[in-house]
């Protein structure tokens, strides 16, 4: 593969790899499965951006060159090696250097192998990410210790056809002081089937986490999908009812009025959160979550290579089979997706709003969308509570007196 920094991810795992899986044939026919050759896989590429496929996949051999040094190796360079052999001129680097139009970063990707951190103008650091990435297990049903006030939030971005629908499972836990921690305990990416498949796998998560909230975006297809969470689902798989939803409040006034008859007994009242997002909407949202993240208020999954790393250096993780493992690696896969599409975007200023742009069309955001969703709601919570305090607070009176001697 010749500048993989290019190539796009899906073609090369779907399309170029699966080409590697016949053994080479030796002159008279044979095979021989140690062949140097065989099945070899050869990335050659200068550096580009962290938040790329590229990067992701020379993270990944790094660690099998220390785990399985005869199979696979890395191997580095920068202009001082061709400059010392005599290849390249010295006084050409130092004039790349003077131009007007030098570009130390660029010049740091092309000549000295070092991988730029963000796209230019991204609104989101992958160094802030990262830090955030402390988490080491994901969670799958609700969970109590730690902090019993804490409570889950489903962050969830409908997609249909083509498009995959997306949740994001955020824990909130209260602090004594400041704002909540919100941490990414798990997501979940469903292929784009009916809305009533849809509506009965987002109820079963909400009520396998005891959810607070199911955040949604009532746009489009958003709307369509909430008429089948107000109605009465079977779960196929179980044979239960699933009761229908009822909806909280909204971004939009009419959302109470439509919805508000959806109460009563056989009804999970006050369950949705519908979002109908527009240019201030977002702008807040944009900021609550650069915000958050900048904060260390925020908590990610580690990264997959580390979470393999730890599984396979138990006896349970060598011996699972490929779909345990996968199944096993998904959430933390899942969240170097959300890193991968929060990197791509880049801020553009409209007067006072943010706009978020894709600077990779083929890098989609639904994925941050949900997140942004669930986070969105809880900053609305986290306001009303602040507005309650402020009330509480403005209704003390302090008297003072002052009493004569008898």
């Amino acid at each position: 593969m010749e500048e993989c920094v290019l190539i796009e991810q899906d073609a090369l795992n779907e399309i170029i790899i699966p080409t590697t899986n016949i053994d080479r044939q030796l002159p008279d026919g044979t095979m021989d499965r140690k062949e140097v050759v065989n099945k070899s896989q050869v990335y050659i590429t200068t550096a580009g951006w962290k938040n790329s496929f590229a990067y992701a996949k020379l993270i990944e051999l790094l660690i099998r060159s220390i785990l399985e040094p005869d199979e696979v190796m890395v191997m580095g360079g920068t202009w001082v090696t061709p400059v010392t052999e005599g290849l390249l001129a010295e006084d050409f680097v130092e004039e790349l250097k003077l131009s007007g139009t030098y570009n130390e970063d660029s010049f740091d990707r092309e000549y000295g192998s070092k991988w730029s951190g963000d796209v230019d103008n991204a609104f989101f650091s992958s160094e802030k990410f990262d830090k955030c990435r402390i988490i080491s297990q994901p969670e799958y049903e609700y969970v109590t210790r730690g902090n019993k006030n804490a409570y889950y939030i489903l962050g969830v971005d409908i997609g249909r056809f083509k498009c995959t629908t997306e949740v994001c499972i955020i824990k909130v836990s209260p602090q004594i002081q400041g704002a909540a921690i919100k941490t990414l305990v798990n997501a979940f990416s469903y292929q784009a089937e009916d809305f009533e498949e849809q509506a009965i796998k987002v109820k079963k998560l909400f009520y396998k986490y005891k959810a607070k909230q199911v955040v949604i975006d009532a746009n489009g297809v958003g709307a369509g999908f909430v008429d089948f969470m107000t109605k009465q689902q079977i779960d196929k798989e179980t044979g239960d009812e699933l009761m229908p939803f009822g909806v909280s409040g909204g971004t939009f006034e009419e959302v109470m009025e439509q919805y508000k008859k959806i109460r009563g007994i056989g009804v999970e009242e006050n369950a949705m959160f519908l979002i109908k997002a527009n240019a201030p909407i977002n702008t807040e949202a944009h900021a609550y979550v650069q915000t958050q993240m900048y904060s260390g208020k925020l908590k990610f999954l580690i990264d997959e290579s580390q979470a393999k790393a730890k599984l396979m250096s138990t006896k349970v993780g060598q011996d699972m089979d490929v779909n345990k493992r996968a199944e096993y690696l998904r959430p933390y896969i899942l969240t170097t997706s959300l890193r991968e599409q929060m990197l791509n975007l880049t801020a553009e200023n409209e007067g006072i709003n943010i706009i978020l742009k894709q600077s990779s069309k083929k890098i989609p955001k639904d994925r941050f969308s949900a997140f942004e969703y669930g986070l969105y709601y809880i900053k609305q919570e986290e306001d009303n509570k602040r507005k309650r305090k402020n009330r509480d607070l403005s209704k003390l009176a302090l008297f003072s007196s002052n009493f004569g001697q008898l």
